[in-house]
This record gives structure tokens, C-alpha cells and sequence, in this order.
């Protein structure tokens, strides 16, 4: 997992401007006294738990800054942490389970774009609005055929804070014949939607640029022993093994490769960007690469503010490469709460679940991660994407703030 310094410099009104959204008590007009809740779905245990369990801990930050704050007066926000184990049935279930509760008023997560898959349509069925820090897929906004037909938005409820695969695949695509001379690659995929689409995107994009892509497989989420796949991408003789997935697979996979001989980078996406990949691929993890949707925001001073508050709070896990986002997630469902209430006072229940869904699309605000606001189809409108390169076993930032135009 991305672990973040400090910035050298931070202006106070910065800090305040960004974690706060203003430093006075109350941004939006008085209401009558309501609590409401804001659900956080995403793994807080297993194998992909360090993701989730920085979600929720970012979350946990908004919201405990907006009840400082008293953010939207006469509202007290309380999260409502959900665990789906990154399994879409799991994240099926809290959807339904959040959908029950007539408190919650919009949802943070899923982590996984199967889970969103699996989630957000229950959710806009029922009109309640649900934003994730993390989900890549392009089908979740703009279809599953929107190359051949056009996009066209999918949930009138879903947002998301980060960019796509359509982005940061085509981006390490570019970097990769652009800045590694890259002419053959090797592209592996799990089955999942989120793995199966980056590694799709890569390649159509390496092509694109005038690479070849040598060799494809698929493999198995669980899978452990990956000798012969090892030796069949050497023998493909590929400058980049590409894998869409994420690091429990990904990690025993760079490892393999390295001993089989596949001495290039092995790269991926937001899956493998964490720590959990450098600890299961060992030093064979030197020089390999991850995309990240979004911004570096190590050193940006708008994050410096919600890192300090983060590191007070005592939390045991790292915020991950996602927590900055699923702190802006929250802080934009705050925002809508405050949208909501000041159009009508005294909604609650079902009306105020509409009204912060009508509300969201509208919100703009400076967040830990820059400007956060939607387009049409509910994704960001800063589309951009980091690449980071294992140096000495850490995660290093190469290129912190990447558009296609770039390479």
C-alpha cells in the first residue's frame, strides 16, 4: 500500500478549505434536527481487506469532521461500515441491506467494479445514490458496448471519484512504447470485470501505438502456481508482461516470471499498487510498474491536511492509494446532504434519499484528491492517472499526473 510524506509547505487556509470545506461552523442553511447515515461498502476482511479498511477509515475522517463542524447544521451524520469480502454476492447483499434502512441517504464504495456491478443497480432502482472511491470499469457509466454503440449513462445514482480503465490502461499503453521502447507484450487477465476490461484496454491501446501483444491467457482468481504460465510468456519473448488483476495473483505472478527468466517489468493497474504486491512478489518486484487512477497526492498540498488528520486518528492501516478518494466520496455526499436540506428543510426518509441523489450531480467542491465534481454519466471529471514504479521494495511515483495526451 502507497504510503504517503509530507509536503514540505501547507497554507492554513488550504488545509481548512480542503478537509473542512471552510473552517466557519455550518456551510448550508438551517433545518429541522436529523440523523442520517452514510453506508461504506468494501472488504474489511480478507485478502483485499488493507484496501477496505482504508475506505472506511476515510470515511470515518469526513464524517466526524462534518459532526465537528456541524457541516450541514441540524444534521448529525453516522457510517454505517459494511464488509463484502470483494465478493459480488456480498456487496449484492449490503446494497439490499442499505436499500432496507430508510436512514441511509447514499453508499461509499464498493471497492471492486464487480461488486458495483453486482450493487449499483439495486441501489439506483431504489433511488439511493452510491459513489466509489475505486471502481475502474467503464461499463459501470457508460456501458458494457459503449465502443460499438456510444456511451450512454447506466445508473442514474452511481458516481465515482476516480478515472477509469479507459484512462490509466491506455496511459501505461502509451508510457511503455513511448518511454520503455516496448515493441512486444504479454497481457494476462483474471476472470473478474475489473482485471478482464484493464487488460483489454492495454492492449487495444498498445497495439494502437504500434506495439504487438505476443501472448494472452486468462487466469483464476486463487490461482497460486503460475511455473507454466511462466514458461509459455517466455517464450513469447515480450519487453512488458501486462496483468489486469489484482496482487494476491499478481504478486506470486511477477515472482514466477523473474524465475523463469521474463527479466522486464511486469505492470498492471490500481489492483497491484500496494503493498501487499511487493511483499508476495518479494525483490523480483524491483522495476515493475503500476498505473493509479487519479493523482499522485503525495506531495500535493491539498492532502497534506487530511494525511495529518488521518495519522491523529490512530488508525492502524494505511490510507491506500484509495482513502483520499473515499474521503472525497464522503465529503461529496456531505455536500449533497447540505444541497438537499437547504432546497428542503424538513426532508427525511425517502425524500431526502432523492433529494441528495438529485443533489450529487451538482456538487463541486476542492478535495484532498483537486477538483471534484461529475459529468453526465456520473464519472470525474479529472480524468487523469499516476504511474509508480517498484524502486528498493516501495512504491515510487514516476508520473504523478498523466493524460493520454502525455505519451
Amino acid at each position: 500500500m502507497t504510503r504517503f510524506s509530507r509536503p514540505r509547505a501547507v497554507a492554513l487556509g488550504v488545509v481548512c478549505a480542503v478537509l473542512l470545506s471552510g473552517c466557519s461552523s455550518g456551510v448550508f442553511g438551517a433545518g429541522s434536527s436529523v440523523t442520517v447515515v452514510i453506508g461504506v461498502d468494501g472488504p474489511l476482511t480478507g485478502k483485499l481487506a488493507d484496501l477496505g479498511l482504508g475506505i472506511r477509515n476515510s470515511a470515518e475522517l469526513a464524517v466526524a469532521k462534518a459532526n465537528a463542524k456541524n457541516t450541514v447544521p441540524g444534521v448529525k451524520f453516522v457510517l454505517d461500515a459494511k464488509d463484502d469480502q470483494a465478493d459480488e454476492q456480498g456487496a449484492l447483499a449490503n446494497g439490499q441491506a442499505f436499500v432496507a434502512d430508510p436512514r441511509v441517504i447514499g453508499v461509499v464504495g464498493p471497492l471492486t467494479s464487480s461488486g458495483a456491478l453486482a450493487m449499483a443497480p439495486v441501489l439506483s432502482e431504489a433511488g439511493l445514490a452510491v459513489i466509489s472511491p475505486s471502481n475502474t470499469s467503464p461499463a459501470l457509466t457508460w456501458g458494457a458496448d459503449y465502443r460499438a454503440n456510444g456511451k450512454k449513462r447506466q445508473y442514474a445514482t452511481y458516481y465515482r471519484t476516480v478515472t477509469t480503465d479507459a484512462v490509466q490502461g491506455p496511459l501505461l499503453a502509451r508510457y511503455a512504447r513511448s518511454r520503455l521502447k516496448a515493441e512486444r507484450a504479454a497481457v494476462v487477465s483474471d476472470t473478474k470485470a475489473y482485471g478482464n476490461n484493464l487488460a483489454a484496454e492495454f492492449a487495444t491501446a498498445f497495439e494502437e501505438v504500434g506495439g504487438k501483444v505476443a501472448f494472452r491467457a486468462t487466469v483464476k482468481d486463487g490461482t497460486t502456481d503460475f511455473s507454466k504460465l511462466a514458461s509459455q510468456i517466455a517464450a513469447a519473448r515480450p519487453d512488458i508482461v501486462y496483468y489486469g488483476g489484482e496482487h494476491p495473483e499478481g504478486g506470486p505472478l511477477s515472482a514466477a516470471l523473474k524465475a523463469a527468466g521474463v527479466n522486464v517489468p511486469m505492470a498492471g493497474g490500481d489492483g497491484l499498487h500496494t503493498d501487499g504486491y511487493i511483499k508476495a512478489a518479494g525483490a523480483s518486484s524491483n522495476g515493475d510498474l503500476a498505473s493509479q487512477p487519479g493523482i499522485s497526492v503525495e506531495g500535493l498540498a491539498s492532502a497534506f491536511g487530511y494525511l495529518e488528520a488521518y495519522t491523529q486518528a490512530g488508525h492502524k492501516e494505511e490510507p491506500g492509494p484509495f482513502g483520499p478518494y473515499a474521503y472525497d466520496s464522503t465529503w461529496a455526499l456531505i455536500q449533497a446532504v447540505g444541497r438537499a436540506k437547504q432546497a428542503e428543510p424538513d426532508a427525511t426518509g425517502a425524500e431526502l434519499r432523492k433529494a441528495v441523489a438529485e443533489a450529487l450531480q451538482h456538487v463541486s467542491f476542492f478535495g484532498v484528491t483537486g477538483d471534484v465534481s461529475f459529468d453526465e454519466y456520473g464519472d470525474t471529471r479529472n480524468q487523469v492517472a499516476s504511474i509508480y514504479k517498484v524502486t528498493k521494495g516501495s512504491w515510487t511515483s514516476i508520473v504523478p499526473f498523466g493524460r493520454l495526451r502525455d505519451f
